[in-house]
């Protein structure tokens, strides 16, 4: 072959790589999505409430399977924070020091203190699902979710004002959430008997005995399902005849197996009912997987999708992604209605037990 008709061919191959090149380019579908947005979360995943953590994991599972299929790129980093501040600050620590995640999601009031504590100097995102108020003081980069206890065990209380009850008592967990539910109880009660009690506490007959002697007629015990647990169970061992008013989601299935006709007329404040087709299609594309508590799953669901989305739709600017959402639409799953003041606002539901099954009181 002559010099130049191997120069010819050579040209030829040339211009056809620069054409393809300059003229070829992947569909957007197709194109990579860039880095990850990482949402770290910390929630208990062993332990009595082992429940709401895994219930968690899989409202997680369908936000990122939404949000993969929106072609953002996520990665959830799932921590165990087992009830317990230490641990969920090491979670904490882990997740921004090695993991370098863009925001936290993180359940139950040890790990929203201990957690916002590490973060409060740093551009961190972080919502916690908890009752508590105190973190949002340490830094604005902080929204908080659930229920405002003081609101709830006022208006609980109220309902049980408008049914001719006089006297109540209090069973306190030395917690701040258990100071908000008082707070609320009080705007109605000024003169609720209290005895306080410590996380983890097995045995409540003494202090039961000493609420007896003040004739009281419902015992307020808003805390965890252990400590829920063992309230009726010492109640029927003591054959207390008073309305037990205690929070709806700490009525697990063992409880409702076991003291049923204890919870008769029982009143329970908590969040919206779930909706039906929430549950289904999370029924529908984890049938393999034990979801044991459904406010834990769409919580988790809808609030760490507002996170990556608005994270996304900013590029992680913390400043945007906040204002972003500030604007939160109204959602309609579990009646979320918007954040005000960076807390999440959703209307109380309060309930009676009645023949086996929780009735809405209007």
């Amino acid at each position: 072959m002559s010099e130049k008709k191997k120069w010819g061919i050579l040209i030829v191959i040339i211009i056809i790589l620069w054409a393809l090149f300059t003229f070829w380019q992947p569909s957007e579908e197709n194109q990579p999505l860039g880095e990850p947005i990482k949402i770290g979360v910390i929630t208990p995943l062993t332990g009595d409430v082992a429940y709401w953590g895994e219930s968690s994991r899989v409202g997680i599972a369908l936000a990122e399977q939404d949000l993969l299929n929106d072609d953002i790129n996520v990665e959830f980093i799932i921590e165990d924070g087992e009830l317990d501040p230490t641990v969920a600050l090491n979670a904490a620590q882990k997740l921004v020091n090695i993991d370098r995640v863009d925001a936290i999601y993180s359940e139950f009031n040890p790990a929203a203190i201990s957690v916002t504590s590490f973060l409060k100097d740093k551009d961190i995102l972080h919502l916690y699902d908890a009752a508590v108020i105190s973190p949002l003081e340490d830094t604005t980069n902080t929204y908080k979710t659930y229920l405002d206890y003081e609101v709830s065990c006022q208006k609980t209380a109220e309902v049980l004002k408008e049914r001719g009850v006089q006297q109540v008592g209090a069973l306190k967990v030395n917690l701040e959430f258990g100071d908000l539910c008082l707070r609320g109880i009080q705007n109605v009660f000024p003169d609720v008997a209290i005895e306080t009690y410590n996380v983890g506490e097995t045995d409540f007959r003494t202090s039961l005995s000493k609420l007896t002697t003040a004739d009281m007629q419902a015992l307020f015990n808003v805390a965890f399902q252990p400590e829920t647990l063992t309230s009726l169970r010492n109640m029927e061992q003591l054959d207390i005849d008073a309305v037990f008013v205690g929070l709806t989601e700490t009525i697990t299935p063992d409880i409702v197996g076991e003291y049923s006709e204890r919870l008769e007329g029982s009143l329970l404040f908590g969040l919206p009912v779930v909706a039906g087709d929430f549950i289904d299609r999370l029924e529908g594309e984890f049938s393999d997987q034990s979801v044991s508590n459904y406010h834990a799953a769409v919580l988790a669901y809808i609030h760490t999708k507002q996170m990556v989305n608005a994270l996304h739709d900013c590029k992680k600017d913390l400043e945007c992604t906040k204002d972003t959402l500030d604007k939160t639409p109204p959602e309609s799953f579990i009646g979320f209605k918007g954040f005000e003041n960076r807390v999440a606002s959703f209307d109380v539901l309060v309930q009676e037990w009645s023949n086996g099954q929780l009735t809405e009181i209007n």
